[in-house]
């Protein structure tokens, strides 16, 4: 049998408006985009990490393609599992059924949201995902007062800490927002890694749901999938093999939560394309993550992603850019 040929490209994306989390700034969205043909058939994958995440670097990802070029027999080490996403996606073995999904608006942190939340709202957006822990709880607090005195009924919010809160400000949070139970969705990550049973007695005592991010990568994540009973935020192109991951995230689609890295529109379909195999995975999804000053997301903001728009997103249009 022929080897398959493959060859990469990288890209270099810079935020419209630096995108700002618990971590700080971020900027500058780097990775690759891969080029499988094989048997007579071509496909595309994206290798785009976060280390902080528990991803592989940017230069470790870089050094294993360029020797998978030249020996594309190679196993992908398990220390690189978005390059492992990335080949698994580019030349699937089978394909689902095209689905639609809501997305979730994405806000920016500080006062900003306030206004931002209104013109989502008045694009149809229902559910809301808005970074915390970027400002003093005190402050966010004020802010997330005023969204909610705007927000259409039926909208819900997400909190998204990365992990930045300590145990007292989580629990400062969980009484501040018994007066908006209704809008709440749930609070993602708001304690570091490791502290994840902290936040499951947390979520029991307050109502509120909590749910895992950082927490779902890197080794441990196997062991949240069995255990942790909330919202499960899966960013399917860091979590290596996409079939391994399928036949991971299935008994527990009801509660997946799929969620961008701030890919280009080659790994949005690759995503896209693992959520259309889950079948029960009914949250919105987290991809409105387009805020870049080039064109390489294939899309446009919406609170739907549709069918119709999936079907134009063409990957080898994307590639030639670069």
């Amino acid at each position: 049998m022929t080897s398959p040929q493959i060859s990469f490209r990288p890209y270099r994306r810079t935020f419209t408006n630096a995108l700002r989390t618990s971590r700080g700034a971020w900027s500058v969205r780097e990775g690759f985009l891969l080029r499988v043909e094989a048997a007579g058939r071509i496909g595309y994958g994206e290798v785009a990490p976060i280390p902080e995440f528990g991803s592989e670097t940017v230069e470790a990802a870089r050094s294993f393609l360029q020797s998978l070029a030249a020996d594309p027999s190679q196993p992908v080490p398990e220390a690189l599992p978005c390059c492992a996403f990335a080949l698994s996606r580019a030349l699937p073995t089978k394909e689902s059924v095209m689905r639609e999904y809501a997305v979730a608006g994405l806000l920016p942190a500080g006062e900003e949201a306030v206004a931002v939340a209104a013109e989502k709202t008045g694009l149809g957006y229902r559910t809301l995902k808005w970074k915390v822990g970027v400002e003093a709880p005190e402050n966010e607090q004020a802010i997330l007062e005023k969204i909610c005195q705007t927000l259409p009924e039926g909208v819900e919010l997400r909190l998204d800490a990365n992990g930045a809160w300590t145990e007292a400000v989580l629990g400062d949070w969980l009484d501040f927002l018994q007066a908006f139970r209704g809008r709440i969705e749930f609070i993602e990550q708001p304690l570091p890694v490791g502290m994840e049973r902290r936040m499951a007695a947390c979520s029991d005592g307050s109502g509120i749901a909590l749910a895992l991010d950082e927490s779902m990568n890197g080794p441990e994540a196997t062991k949240w999938l069995d255990e942790w009973t909330g919202p499960l935020v899966i960013k399917p192109l860091l979590m290596g093999d996409c079939q391994s991951l399928l036949d991971r995230l299935q008994p527990v689609a009801s509660r997946v939560v799929l969620s961008s890295v701030f890919e280009t529109g080659v790994g949005l379909d690759n995503a896209l394309c693992l959520a259309d195999a889950l079948q029960g995975m009914n949250h919105a999804i987290g991809f409105d993550t387009i805020n870049f000053s080039d064109n390489l997301s294939g899309r446009k903001s919406s609170a739907f992603l549709r069918a119709s728009e999936r079907l134009q997103l063409d990957p080898e249009e994307l590639w030639k850019r670069l």
